[in-house]
């Protein structure tokens, strides 16, 4: 890591060499928005086109770049923690599970994530290496968070919901921007912007930073007597060094026409403890303390074209890279994204928009462990799509209908239809109805089609031989399915008085299990391989409620309470975490003590966690916690302010979740970290 230290810690105090400036512009208060303002906040992600948070039929959470400087949050991840529906739990220094409405894990396939358009979702297991994914938290406009499918509108694994992370327009980040930070767990990060003016119609911003992030606590008592014994003598440190530059140009063609580019350059290393299935006795396990890296790029351009004021078209296309030496495995992926859309006004009562899409993804696995083997060290697919919605406008002002339905073709499962059909009923200024019927699928990942994985290790006994359990791809393995109902309720009683409720029923079908297949004895006597076949026997189905509310006290004090109930049934056979926690609340309070002073407090609880330990395929239980986050903001200039964070206070150490395989569990705790900010 000597060589990032050097790099990161020269990022550092090239964040800060800038000498003291006249601000250009004043950083905002967090009572920018009311609570009105906030109910009309145009939301893309539900229907691909603007339209109020109000009146989007969906259960979908907005958060503002507001809340996100005042959470002083300096991942995604942990700016995601009190979002309702949505369970975050931090499994070490670099690691995050994050789901919405249960199937949580390092590994989550049903959890779509998107920034500005681009999927950040790995082909190699369908899900989200949240360690890598970032950008400058100070760039980011919003985030829309919708729980439940929406995949007629954004594609397969849009399944349990969808994150959508938005950056600022380059004209709304000119100037300057540094912050530097400091702590316990976050031992220092930084970060620099500068977006300028390249002609009259044409802006631009370029950024760098960097954090240097401790270990977490490991504690023996949260491992088997057995295995903690034989880790006594291993190194457990997970610490985590990253560093990331990036850009992005908005243009304006002519009247009607732009065009968005944008890229992002990342390195990143981690220290990572594993064990690993041995033929070696006794233990039949390995152990290994190693340093491990991620890189990557990505280049993205957006060109929006109106073609009349009912009528425009958009052109997307992204190139994405990314590169991974783990200590069990490492892969290399490509994936290149085309996407049209164009949306129209048809008569008085259709707003129809319909689009065509095509991915092409490469991945070469490198096959020099033990763990994980292939018949083919590279895969390349592709994936066609269309998709079409049209709005309905049944009442003016007061009922609307919206059917849509996405259409893919998939190398590995072919044809897959995923329909939606969503009510929306405005009965009055204060008083919204909204409904949603969805089916969406979440398409099997490498390692489910042609990948096999050295699992387990049985001992040998009198009875029987040394067996290696294989946990082997299926090239028949089917998407999972899921048949969602929604309704949901928003209530404004009174101008500082919001409510947003949401009741669901999810009812999933040919979900993954491994059951026995082929067993062979081309090795006997030595040991004996038994292989599990991924395969789509299993269903269940899971139900809940959840809810947010705003209340603005005064003028100075505001309240916002979120809460999820979610009732789990999968029953005992499941080979994928299926439960989420039963109950999770988030209370936050915002208080403007003065107009150069603002303090920030969260307090949550998060029931207890079912993990499923794929290596022996047995369930853990993970204990409910709670936590209080504190923040205190000092403006001492208009350019200048000063932060203080407080992060999970008033509970000893304690785990939130564990990775599914070989990882160790490490325990979360209390830390602290200060802020400055400089604005030119």
């Amino acid at each position: 890591m000597l060589k990032l230290n050097v790099i990161f810690y020269s990022a550092l105090l090239a964040c800060f060499a800038t000498s003291t400036s006249t601000a250009t512009a004043d950083e905002s208060n967090s009572f920018d928005l009311s609570l009105q303002e906030l109910l009309n906040v145009e939301v893309t992600s539900v229907s691909k086109q603007k339209q109020p948070l109000s009146n989007s039929p969906a259960a979908i959470y907005v958060i503002t770049s507001e809340h996100i400087r005042n959470s002083g949050a300096t991942s995604i991840p942990q700016v995601l923690r009190d979002v309702p529906g949505l369970h975050v739990g931090q499994i070490d220094s670099q690691k995050w599970a994050i789901s919405s409405r249960g199937f949580n894990g390092r590994y989550n396939n049903k959890l779509l994530v998107l920034m500005d358009g681009r999927t950040l979702y790995s082909p190699i297991f369908s899900g989200v290496y949240w360690e890598v994914q970032d950008t400058l938290m100070a760039d980011i406009e919003r985030i829309e968070v919708i729980r439940g499918p929406s995949a007629a509108m954004w594609g397969a694994n849009a399944v349990n919901g969808v994150i959508n992370i938005i950056t600022k327009h380059s004209a709304d980040t000119s100037g300057g921007y540094a912050e530097l930070g400091a702590g316990d767990y976050e031992q220092g990060f930084a970060g620099f912007r500068y977006g300028s003016t390249l002609s009259d119609n044409a802006t631009s911003r370029v950024y760098v930073k960097g954090h240097s992030r401790d270990s977490l606590e490991y504690n023996s008592q949260d491992l088997d007597s057995g295995l903690a014994e034989q880790l006594a003598t291993v190194d457990k440190d997970n610490d985590w060094m990253h560093l990331q530059v990036g850009g992005r140009v908005d243009m304006e063609l002519d009247t009607g026409t732009s065009l968005m580019l944008s890229s992002d350059v990342y390195r990143t290393e981690m220290q990572q403890t594993s064990y690993y299935p041995s033929l070696v006795g006794p233990s039949y396990r390995d152990f290994n303390s190693n340093d491990i890296s991620s890189d990557g790029f990505n280049l993205l351009s957006k060109l929006t074209k109106a073609l009349s004021p009912t009528s425009q078209y958009s052109l997307q296309a992204y190139y994405d890279y990314a590169k991974r030496d783990d200590d069990w495995y490492g892969f290399s992926s490509e994936t290149v994204d085309v996407d049209f859309q164009h949306q129209l006004l048809v008569g008085q009562n259709h707003n129809i928009i319909w689009g065509l899409g095509y991915r092409f993804i490469q991945d070469d696995f490198d096959q020099s462990t033990i763990i994980v083997s292939s018949e083919s060290e590279s895969t390349r697919t592709n994936l066609w799509s269309a998709f079409i919605r049209d709005e309905i406008t049944l009442v003016d002002d007061e009922l609307w209908l919206t059917l849509a339905s996405r259409f893919e073709h998939y190398d590995y499962t072919g044809f897959e239809v995923q329909p939606n059909a969503r009510l929306m009923w405005q009965l009055n200024k204060k008083n919204n109805l909204w409904a949603s019927v969805a089916r969406a699928i979440r398409t099997p990942s490498r390692i489910e089609n042609n990948l096999s994985v050295n699992s387990q290790i049985i001992p040998p006994s009198v009875q029987s031989p040394l067996v290696s359990i294989w946990v082997a791809g299926n090239e028949d393995y089917k998407s999972e399915v899921i048949i969602s109902y929604e309704v949901g309720y928003r209530f404004t009683p009174a101008k500082k008085w919001s409510f947003d409720s949401t009741i669901f029923y999810n009812d999933y079908d040919q979900l993954r299990n491994a059951p026995a297949g082929a067993t062979d004895f081309s090795t006997f006597p030595n040991y004996i391989s038994q292989y599990l076949t991924f395969s789509n026997d299993l269903d269940g189905y899971n139900y809940g409620f959840e809810l947010s509310s705003q209340w603005a006290a005064t003028d100075t004090i505001q309240f916002k309470v979120n809460y999820s109930f979610t009732q789990n049934e999968f029953g005992v056979s499941q080979s994928q975490n299926t439960d989420a926690p039963e109950h999770m609340i988030s209370t936050m309070m915002d208080w403007s003590i003065s107009d150069n002073v603002d303090f920030n407090l969260v307090w949550r609880v998060i029931d207890e966690a079912y993990v499923l330990n794929i290596n022996d395929l047995s369930t853990k239980e993970i204990d409910s916690y709670s936590g209080v986050d504190l923040g205190l903001h000092w403006k001492v200039k208009p350019d200048v302010m000063l932060s203080a964070f407080g992060k999970n206070l008033l509970h000893p150490a304690n785990l939130e979740f564990e990775g599914e395989s070989y990882q160790l569990p490490y325990r979360v705790g209390p830390s602290y970290y200060i802020k400055a900010t400089l604005t030119f």
